[in-house]
């Protein structure tokens, strides 16, 4: 049994200078989280493919990593961007970084190389870490390791047995000091890395775990952990909460071995008998209309949290009619990487009662609407001990998130009734493609620099699969020849691959434009072509 007591009751509580609701006690650094996972021992926590790593392999692995990027001079603040796909490495990383006192930042990995070198002078990185792909879009001259580096380590600390004998010592610090920075596209221009303290992480896996039941107290040593799916990158503030939460309650995190595919998703569940498998509804779909769906095996499934976009009740019965026994465990969450992730949840019963909710908001999470109209509809303002401390060194974005009541301000539009959250739309520019949110004047900026292009906008249009696909309108100069292929071309070199447009529209005639000589983007997407 866990030595610490997890809190229960919420109370108002000051924390950085604002009011959270907060448990009391509650964990104040990350790396006390690994003292919290050592109580699982040999336990399976990290599996892909054939390799599987027990929760005492990983505490060995974070030991030995973790003195190598002292070696390396990475020293107790500095910053460590990870770029990489997913592995026991790149996790491995993550909490080598954080035991140390670094600040780790996970990249994304579809980053384009402008991507890449903005990331790098926004954190001023001690070290990247990543893997071969990613690390060809590092410059030289910047401190980097591959992480099939790490692996001969890993394996070596695991044949050692090292994590079971070796005390870990959790660095003194406040539960306010920047631990993560993770990137989140904004809505104008490059990433905006969205700094989470220890608070942050913490406070939001410490609400999902207390509506759950499932905090470390309330689960004997003996009492078996989840076996969960992730379909999703680690960088993603989704990834990281399923991490946190597998870590917390010795659960087994299974991963995909390459890209995501659906028959490998149908194949890993028979395998490896799993339990959870979070995703967004993009993936869902393509793994319901998969062919050998019908001749698997998934009755171990239990739950399916989806996050990302709404749940159709259409969705809904699909999906507990593929995994039958996921019937009541369906659920949707609500939530941003500046906030650590979920702020609302729905479950089951609430969708099927309620069609359209994203659900009740967390216990520590104080929801409210900004400038509502007739209907109730106004931005989605949220006060969380989850929320992040601010953008890394970007203090106009920060107080133009953070409100001096210490509010978040989502940018999406939305309506409470009776409690219950409903997202109606966005008030920022962006487009959702696929869970990955892409900013639009950052896709409009990068089509600008094409000589040939005289005027571009970007919005974002339905698609049965992705929910949106990016579509870009242009207006060619006089006597220019680009394409939507060479367009495309362009625009890879410059922006992440998920972002690049993949419907064209080119216009003989002036883009619609509003009176105050902006984009309609609302006309637009009436206009488009089919």
């Amino acid at each position: 049994m866990t030595s610490f007591t997890w809190g229960e009751t919420p109370v108002r509580s000051q924390s950085g200078g604002i009011p959270f609701l907060m448990y009391e006690p509650r964990r104040t650094r990350l790396p006390q989280l690994l003292e919290d996972a050592a109580r699982w021992g040999d336990r399976p926590h990290l599996v892909q493919g054939e390799r599987r790593l027990s929760f005492a392999d990983v505490l060995a692995a974070v030991d030995v990593v973790g003195e190598h990027l002292r070696a390396l001079g990475v020293a107790e603040g500095d910053r460590v961007l990870i770029l990489a796909v997913n592995s026991p490495e790149w996790i491995v990383s993550l909490w080598a970084a954080l035991s140390i006192g670094a600040v780790a930042a996970p990249g994304n990995g579809w980053w384009s190389e402008e991507e890449v070198a903005h990331a790098l002078a926004l954190t001023t990185p001690a070290l990247v870490i990543g893997d071969a792909k990613r690390l060809a879009k590092v410059p030289d001259g910047v401190a980097t390791i591959d992480v099939e580096a790490l692996r001969p380590m890993i394996d070596e600390a695991v044949a050692a047995g090292r994590g079971a004998v070796t005390p870990r010592r959790v660095l003194d610090g406040d539960e306010n000091d920047p631990a993560l920075i993770v990137f989140t596209a904004g809505t104008t221009g490059l990433p905006k890395g969205a700094t989470l303290a220890h608070r942050s992480w913490i406070a939001t896996m410490h609400q999902s775990l207390a509506v759950s039941r499932r905090l470390p107290q309330q689960v004997d040593d003996d009492a078996p952990g989840f076996v969960s799916l992730l379909t999703g990158p680690l960088f993603h503030i989704g990834g990281l909460q399923a991490l946190g939460l597998a870590l917390i309650g010795g659960g087994t995190l299974v991963f995909l071995e390459g890209k995501f595919d659906p028959g490998q998703v149908l194949e890993v569940i028979e395998r490896e008998k799993v339990e959870v498998w979070g995703a967004i509804p993009t993936m869902t779909i393509r793994v319901l209309e998969h062919p050998s769906l019908p001749s698997r095996d998934v009755s171990s499934m239990r739950s399916i949290p989806l996050g990302g976009a709404p749940v159709s009740p259409e969705l809904l019965e699909r999906l507990q009619t593929a995994f039958p026994n996921t019937r009541r465990r369906v659920n949707n969450v609500y939530g941003m990487t500046e906030t650590s992730g979920t702020l609302a949840r729905a479950s089951t019963r609430t969708i099927e009662e309620f069609p359209g909710t994203t659900g009740y908001p967390l216990p520590l999470v104080d929801l409210t609407i900004d400038a509502p109209d007739a209907d109730g509809v106004g931005e989605i303002l949220a006060r969380t001990p989850g929320q992040m401390l601010g953008y890394w060194r970007d203090e106009e974005a920060t107080a133009a998130t953070i409100d001096v009541d210490g509010f978040v301000h989502s940018g999406d539009l939305g309506k409470l009734v009776d409690g219950r959250l409903y997202v109606t739309g966005r008030a920022k520019d962006v487009v959702i493609r696929g869970g990955e949110n892409i900013a639009a004047p950052h896709v409009e900026a990068a089509l600008h620099q094409h000589p040939d292009v005289a005027d571009v906008a970007v919005v974002g249009l339905p698609h049965p699969d992705l929910g949106e696909e990016v579509a870009a309108a242009v207006l060619l100069r006089p006597g220019a020849t680009a394409d939507a292929d060479a367009l495309s071309a362009f625009a890879r070199e410059r922006i992440a691959s998920f972002a690049v447009p993949t419907r064209w529209w080119f216009s003989d005639e002036p883009l619609p434009m509003t009176d105050a000589g902006k984009a309609d983007k609302k006309r637009l997407r009436v206009v488009f072509p089919d």
